[in-house]
């Protein structure tokens, strides 16, 4: 018999994969970006977006190396305390694991190999680079999404099970789910970007500030629009194939009276706060265009709400399933049926390691916070036309331009 509770165990894994998801998602945010910015500093012979696509790249890389030691406690995690589904994922769940693993592989190789070749290769050839290593940031959750859609409606168990690998790509909830999760994930970006160069460009007055500014939100507001169709597609999908996530998380909106858990429809009224929130200040930024005082706090609340959309909706994600840890319509497979019964693991260790998990997340933000605001991004750049987002959308290619 375990000294750790079931609870405990569902905590622990349940922080390791919000945290890694923020992070993941900041990933793919910053490795859609910095190719994006690089192929318009191109189109527009402007010197200042390669800066800022460059900038991206180096926010990527700090993004990535902190992604990679919280896949590393999830893995330690699923293993330690949940063996039985760490068994599942990796022979029902093979072939979507390959495929995210892969992503990982090829995103971090080509970042690599994206940066060390800036200035050296064709500008063709390295944008070809920089879209490669996007493509792998978009195979994690092409690939790990999987995992998340089957502990909330395992089709393909018995033919997995059985060998027939391919079957869990017939789970309904998946393609939406995984286009939600990456749009998401651009957006976040894409408006933290923006609104961290907002911020500056209030304060330190430059032109440069406001012209990435105006192109984070020429980017986030599109993705904003399909990650808010698709998490509205996604609510209905979980009332169809999984009541008992959409009874513990829509409530009344479920139009069930089945019982759960927990009651998080409270908790769902402020997620749509959050997101409404993001909505109304991505859309005040965009429509006022002098960056003054009013423009400053709207883009610190645009980024706070931004930084927390997120992991807010994985929480939401997540939480309602217990007590069960793979739903099945109105019930499912307990937790407790799944923890690890053969191993002694010490409450007070769970509860240590927690504590390690949010020092770490502390000192991590605080590092993104250094990255993001207090050291000013490039250098500074003479000979470049200032013109602001607007007119290079607008504009054509100069003559000669590659």
């Amino acid at each position: 018999m375990t000294g750790t509770s079931v609870w405990i165990g569902f905590l622990m894994l349940g922080v390791t994969i919000v945290s890694h998801i923020f992070l993941v998602s900041l990933v793919l945010g910053l490795a859609f970006m910095a190719p994006l910015l690089e192929y318009f500093s191109h189109r527009w012979k402007d010197g200042e977006f390669e800066d800022l696509a460059k900038n991206a790249l180096k926010y990527l890389a700090v993004s990535e190396l902190a992604a990679g030691v919280w896949a590393t406690w999830f893995t330690v995690a699923l293993a330690g305390f949940w063996p039985q589904l760490a068994f599942i994922a990796t022979t029902v769940l093979f072939y979507p694991l390959v495929i995210g693993i892969t992503g990982v592989l090829i995103g971090i190789t080509f970042m690599s190999i994206y940066w060390y070749t800036w200035g050296v290769v064709s500008r063709s050839l390295h944008l070809l680079l920089g879209v490669v290593m996007a493509v792998g940031a978009v195979l994690v959750p092409v690939g790990f999404n999987m995992i998340f859609a089957f502990m909330d409606d395992p089709v393909g168990l018995k033919r997995g099970l059985a060998g027939n690998g391919w079957a869990v790509f017939g789970n309904p909830l998946y393609p939406d789910f995984t286009v939600h999760r990456i749009s998401a994930a651009i957006s976040m970006a894409a408006m933290v970007f923006a609104s961290v160069y907002a911020i500056k460009a209030y304060r330190k007055r430059e032109k440069r500030y406001e012209r990435a500014s105006e192109f984070g939100l020429y980017v986030g507001l599109p993705a904003l629009l399909v990650a808010s169709i698709t998490g509205a597609i996604y609510a209905f999908l979980l009332a169809k194939y999984s009541p008992y996530i959409a009874s513990a998380v829509l409530g009344p909106l479920s139009f069930s009276s089945l019982a759960t858990f927990f009651d998080l429809y409270p908790e769902f009224v402020g997620f749509m706060a959050v997101v409404i929130g993001i909505w109304a200040f991505a859309i005040f930024n965009a429509l006022h265009r002098r960056f003054d005082k009013a423009k400053e706090v709207s883009s610190v609340a645009l980024l706070i709400l931004s930084l927390i959309g997120v992991p807010y909706g994985e929480v939401l994600n997540d939480l309602p399933r217990y007590p069960y840890m793979v739903v099945q319509g109105t019930g499912g497979v307990e937790a407790a049926q799944l923890i690890n019964h053969w191993m002694f693991i010490p409450t007070s260790f769970a509860y240590a390691a927690l504590i390690v998990g949010a020092v770490l997340m502390a000192i991590f933000s605080y590092m993104l916070y250094l990255v993001f605001g207090a050291k000013q991004p490039g250098g500074q750049r003479a000979n470049h036309p200032e013109r602001s987002v607007s007119q290079n959308l607008s504009a054509s290619p100069a003559p000669g331009s590659r």
